[in-house]
């Protein structure tokens, strides 16, 4: 199928993520350089076995999701291919080097 997004709607984030069994996370440490932590999905059993990866609730991931103008795209089939990608340009932590973020589970 194609790629769709870009996605803000909550809603079918984490209907994209319950069908894929993912669960979102933040990589540790939580700040580098004023560099915000990355946000991204893994499966539940892979981001157990990663000491710089926790799992964080959907409150917290979608406040750091709005807060910094992201976005999600995603491959609707087997894959679980997704992106969490930067690309609003209010975003206090948007920078030319490091726009996007992209993350496999």
């Amino acid at each position: 199928m194609p790629i769709i997004g870009p996605v803000t709607d909550h809603t079918e984030i984490r209907r994209w993520a319950d069908a894929n069994h993912a669960v979102p996370t933040e990589v540790l440490p939580h700040d580098i350089d004023s560099e915000p932590a990355l946000i991204r999905f893994m499966l539940a059993e892979q981001a157990k076995d990663h000491k710089d990866v926790r799992t964080i609730d959907w409150e917290e991931f979608f406040l750091k999701f709005d807060s910094l103008g992201l976005s999600f795209v995603y491959d609707d089939d087997s894959t679980g291919y997704n992106e969490i990608l930067q690309i609003e340009e209010r975003s206090a932590y948007r920078s030319s080097e490091r726009n996007a973020a992209r993350f496999y589970h």
